[in-house]
Parts: C-alpha cells; sequence; structure tokens
C-alpha cells in the first residue's frame, strides 16, 4: 500500500485501534511534505497513543519543523515523552543533553531507560560521568540495563568496554523480567562485535534456568541470531 492509499484509509476511520495500524506505516513516507503535515496533525491528537505514533512515524524525518515540534512535546505524557527522546537520540540533537539529564531522576523508570538510552545513542561523551554517578544509586535493573549500554557505546577503552559488557552480562540474572528481557536483546545487537561465544553461552546459562515465555523466546532468538551471524 503506497502513500495515497494509506492516507485515503487512515481518512475514512476514527478508530483508533486502526489508526494505530496505519500510522506507523506512514513512517516510510514521512519525509514528505504531504505525509509530514499529516502526521504532524496527528501528533495534537488528543489521544496520547496516536501522539506517540505520530512522533515515532516522524523518527527520520530531520526537518527543523518536526525537531521544535519534538521539542514542544517534551513535557507530554510518558507514551510520547519517551517517543521524543528516541528522536532526539536519532537525530543527536545535543542541545537536549540537559533535558535527557533531569529525566534521569524521573519517577517512572521506563522514563529514565529511555533518558539514559540516549544519552547514548547521541554520543554524549561529556556526559559518561553523569551515567556512572546516576548508577551508583539506581536500583532498577531495566535503567541500569540502558546505563551500561550508554556507558559501553561511549567507552573510551577496550577494558571500560570489556567492564560494562561484563555488567550486563551479569544482569542476565536479574530478578526483574522486563531486566531480563531488554539486556538479552542489548546483548544480541552488540555481541556480534565482540567474543559471541560467550554471550550465545551465557545466554544458554540463562536458557536453562528461565522462567519467563517471552525472555525464553528471545533468548532463543538471540542464540541463532548470534550463531550465523557472519
Amino acid at each position: 500500500m503506497d502513500a495515497k492509499q494509506l492516507l485515503k484509509k487512515l481518512k475514512h476511520t476514527s478508530e483508533e485501534a486502526q489508526m494505530l495500524k496505519i500510522i506507523p506505516k506512514l513512517g516510510k513516507y514521512a519525509k514528505g511534505k504531504t505525509i509530514e503535515n499529516s502526521l504532524v496533525a496527528l501528533s495534537e491528537s488528543n489521544s496520547e497513543k496516536i501522539r506517540a505514533a505520530s512522533i515515532d512515524a516522524l523518527l527520520t524525518n530531520p526537518h527543523k519543523r518536526i525537531k521544535k515540534l519534538v521539542m514542544a512535546h517534551i513535557n507530554d505524557t510518558n507514551e510520547v515523552k519517551m517517543k521524543c527522546f528516541e528522536y532526539l537520540g536519532y537525530h543527536r540533537m545535543k542541545q537536549a543533553e540537559p533535558i535527557l539529564l533531569a529525566h534521569l531522576n524521573d519517577a517512572d523508570h521506563w522514563i529514565r531507560y529511555f533518558a539514559v538510552l540516549n544519552i547514548g545513542d547521541m554520543s554524549s561523551y561529556e556526559l559518561i560521568e553523569n551515567v556512572e554517578k546516576h548508577l551508583e544509586n539506581e536500583n532498577n535493573d531495566v535503567v541500569r540495563s540502558g546505563g551500561y549500554l550508554t556507558l559501553y557505546l561511549l567507552s573510551e577503552t577496550d577494558a571500560d568496554m570489556e567492564y560494562n559488557r561484563q555488567k550486563l552480562i551479569e544482569l542476565l540474572n536479574s530478578t526483574d523480567e522486563e531486566a531480563r528481557f531488554v539486556t538479552i536483546n542489548t546483548l544480541t545487537d552488540i555481541g556480534a562485535h565482540f567474543e559471541k561465544e560467550k554471550v550465545i553461552q551465557a545466554f544458554s546459562e540463562r536458557l536453562e534456568i528461565e522462567k519467563d515465555k517471552d525472555n525464553v523466546a528471545v533468548l532463543n532468538w538471540g542464540i541463532r541470531v548470534l550463531k550465523y551471524y557472519r
């Protein structure tokens, strides 16, 4: 279905569930002016899910207008805010570093997770000490997983990289199912770039004791990906 057909379909539905199936598909065409205008309009919807989906679909659009729109939604609901953080990281909007730092103290652990994750995505080397200091007192393993990934991405020495990789591997045994899930995905993404056999072994060991069905599935997927990565 092309952009014109998607817009036509979107125009003729008012059901949120159906709209949420169409909006992500518009992301492929988000740099086009007509699609951009439609997504901008949807970003002002009364529904936070529609607003979040619209900003997510605009992720690859680098226009100043969209950057301003994202900054205008930075204090929106958490679901929208997390999509804004992803946009900031994707486009390396360095002027937004203070915003991400401030949200490391947010009450919601997912907000803290996406804040610290996107500090890494925007290559904020000058914030390494801030992230390290935050991790000293962070007690949520989801956030700690995001923090160690960021420190891994910002590592300047092999020793630092190895330290942060090992911290991630340790989190495979977190008591938090969500933390294990994000960590498995993280290690799958970066595992192919360093001693992948070590990650496969860690995944295999975790698989023997893992009870969560989603985590079992993602562990098996991760092992397959790493085994066949060339």
